[in-house]
Parts: C-alpha cells; sequence; structure tokens
C-alpha cells in the first residue's frame, strides 16, 4: 500500500485525540532544544519537516533533567504511531539513551523505578492493534525500543502515580518546528577539509575512517551539498521526490556503515559515495543531460524503453527508464559490450542490441 504524505497526516489527525499537546514539569515549550539534541535528531531522520513536543523530568534521580522529545512529520510517523526520544545529561551536553518507535502520546513517568530510571507509560495502538498504555522499564542502558511487543519490560499499564509529561494533540502541526540546519561540523570542515559532519561525533567505523581520509571527506561534502541542494526549498524536487529521497538517503548511509565488514573498507566506501554522489548530481540537472536511445523489448511492447548514458560520472552510469519507472545503474566489467548494473536492474548493451533483466524479468531489446 502507497501512502502520500498528505493520506498521512489525515491518518494522524483522525488517529489523535482532541486535546491540545502540553509539555508539563519542567516543560521547554519557551525555548529550542539544546543544539546537540536537535542536531542528533536531523541526523536519525534526515528530514526537513519535523515537527516535535518536548518535555523534561528527571528520570534517574541525579538532579539533572532528562529531556524527551516526540518526534512527528510525514516520514517519520505511521498509524501506530511516532518517535519518542529519551536524552540524558552528559558533561556539557546530552546523550541519546533510548529512540522508541510506534508510540502515542500521552506520554507519562511512573513514581516505579527500574535500574534506578522511573518507568514511562506511553500509548499503543492503530493500524489494526489493540488500544491501550504500557509501562517502559529501564534496563540499565535504554527503555525498550518497540512498546508493542510485550515482554519483562513492556507490560499493560494505568494512569496510577504517572506523572503527565507530553499530552494528546489535535495535529503534527501543533508541534514546534525542528528549524533547519545541519550539524556543527570541525574546524577542518569548516576549512574544507573535513566531511560534512561533526568528526568529534563521529560514531561508526566508516565514519572515523572519513574523518581521517581527505578524499573521503571530500566526497563526503560533495554529497551532503547535492543531498542539500535537492531539499531546498528552491529544488525542483516535488515532495514526492523528496520523500523517497528521504528514505533512499537513510538507506545509502547504512549501505555506507555496511562497508566496515568489508576487506577494504575505503574502496568500498568510496564506491558508495561515487555512486549516490551520481544519482544525486543527476536528479538535481547537474550534468549535461545526453539524449535518451529508445528501445524495443520483447515482451515489453506496450512500454516505452529509454537509456540515457551518462558518461561523465564516476563510475559511468545509464538512467533507465521502463514505463513510468526509473533507476539509475552503473558501469561494471564485461566480457563485451557495455554492463550495467544496480538493485533489481541490469543491461547489457553491444552494438546497439541489448539484454535488461528489469525487476526479475529477462528482455532482449534493440535500439530503434
Amino acid at each position: 500500500m502507497i501512502v502520500t504524505i498528505h493520506s498521512l497526516r489525515a491518518i494522524m489527525r483522525m488517529a489523535a485525540v482532541a486535546c491540545v499537546a502540553s509539555g508539563v514539569s519542567h516543560s521547554m515549550a519557551q525555548s529550542a532544544l539544546p543544539a546537540d539534541i536537535a542536531n542528533s535528531i536531523r541526523k536519525t531522520f534526515a528530514d526537513d519537516e519535523l515537527r516535535y513536543f518536548d518535555s523534561s523530568v528527571d528520570l534517574n534521580g541525579d538532579g539533572k533533567p532528562e529531556v524527551l522529545v516526540y518526534v512527528v512529520g510525514p516520514t517519520v510517523c505511521g498509524t501506530g504511531g511516532c518517535n519518542l526520544l529519551v536524552f540524558t545529561s552528559e558533561g556539557t551536553g546530552y546523550r541519546l539513551v533510548s529512540n522508541i518507535s510506534v508510540t502515542q502520546p500521552p506520554i507519562r513517568a511512573s513514581s516505579n523505578r527500574s535500574s534506578g530510571w522511573r518507568d514511562l507509560v506511553v500509548r499503543v495502538g492503530g493500524g489494526g492493534g489493540k488500544s491501550g498504555d504500557v509501562t517502559l522499564a529501564f534496563d540499565g542502558k535504554s527503555y525498550p525500543g518497540n512498546p508493542t511487543v510485550p515482554g519483562p519490560r513492556v507490560k499493560r499499564a494505568t494512569a496510577t502515580g504517572s506523572q503527565m509529561l507530553i499530552n494528546e494533540y489535535k495535529s503534527m502541526a501543533d508541534g514546534k518546528v525542528l528549524a533547519a540546519g545541519s550539524a556543527p561540523v570541525s574546524a577542518a570542515a569548516s576549512a574544507g577539509s573535513g566531511p560534512s559532519f561533526d568528526c568529534a561525533k563521529a560514531a561508526t567505523a566508516v565514519e572515523k575512517r572519513v574523518c581521517g581520509d581527505t578524499s573521503l571527506a571530500a566526497l563526503d561534502r560533495a554529497v551532503a551539498n547535492a543531498y542539500a541542494k535537492g531539499m531546498s526549498p528552491k529544488s525542483e524536487w516535488a515532495d514526492s521526490d523528496k520523500t523517497s529521497e528521504r528514505a533512499n538517503q537513510r538507506a545509502w548511509i547504512a549501505e555506507r556503515n555496511a562497508c566496515a565488514k568489508q576487506k577494504d573498507v575505503k574502496d568500498c566506501a568510496t564506491s558508495a559515495y561515487q555512486r549516490r554522489l551520481a544519482v544525486l548530481q543527476i536528479r538535481n540537472g547537474d550534468l549535461m543531460a545526453p539524449t535518451p536511445v529508445e528501445y524495443r523489448c520483447k515482451g515489453l511492447e506496450d512500454k516505452p524503453v529509454t537509456a540515457a548514458f551518462y558518461e561523465k560520472t564516476e563510475p559511468p552510469s545509464a538512467v533507465l527508464t521502463v514505463g513510468n519507472r526509473q533507476v539509475v545503474a552503473f558501469e561494471t566489467q564485461a566480457g563485451s559490450g557495455t554492463k550495467y548494473t544496480t538493485k533489481n536492474a541490469e543491461f547489457w548493451e553491444h552494438h546497439g542490441e541489448a539484454m535488461m533483466k528489469w525487476f526479475g524479468k529477462t528482455y532482449s531489446c534493440k535500439a530503434t
């Protein structure tokens, strides 16, 4: 099932009951989120249309309030709810303790404690599931990530002895806007030699490798700039394009980070960056568009098939279009002719004839 941004907003409005959101107890309603919390949220969701409801309360008894942020947005929320993030004070900033998915307000803090932290009470339901409140218990490191899965730390709850933190809301539009921006960068990045992210907060092995390699850092900046250009309000990307590219960006980051498992980490990461950059440059119209070559394929006579070959990307690429479906494939080694591959598609061209694999089916094609 395909859910559009507009239909998802409508679902969320109907699912929420008619109460205006309010942060209670040490409310932060009149102030913006601390910069490191805001940057952490942006990095987690890679979305420029986020809103949030927040509250702060001392959960672990150290005299310093934790910050709870309920993040809402068309690409974050589903019919089961949105994400609740819990941050704790650490040094001069904050550290993310828990990212709890598919939660709904009201969100409360129980008087009961687990591993020294107050239990949280959230509502679950929607998407065909039974609605109700559950208690989430801390295990010394975090709260459960999915409150819809029953277990020793996820149990049915009541409102007895609990403190309201974030109340129910009418609409996502009632939330505060998470201001657009990027995470602070290091002095090296400001000087144009570091990556787009703050190396002091590099969390994965590949991010740390990027911070120590000027060529990878340059590719990271190029990808970040190309992505920001496409997501800009002045971009020609449609809302649906932005929605799909947010998901693609998250998937690509996971793919890049998986390079840590490869024998040659740098080669893998370089390839990941180059391919993502090529896709974004093509989508942004940064490259001169070649004239597409039209093909007639057996079994696809009712659909137009074209290939536009971009020789100046690294590696060379081809935009393959079948009907209204389009992918970007990349040149790979072949015994003869030129072969382009990507997930779910393969195009092997030789002297005007081509063999195309397209989402599980193989076709024989000729240039017209």
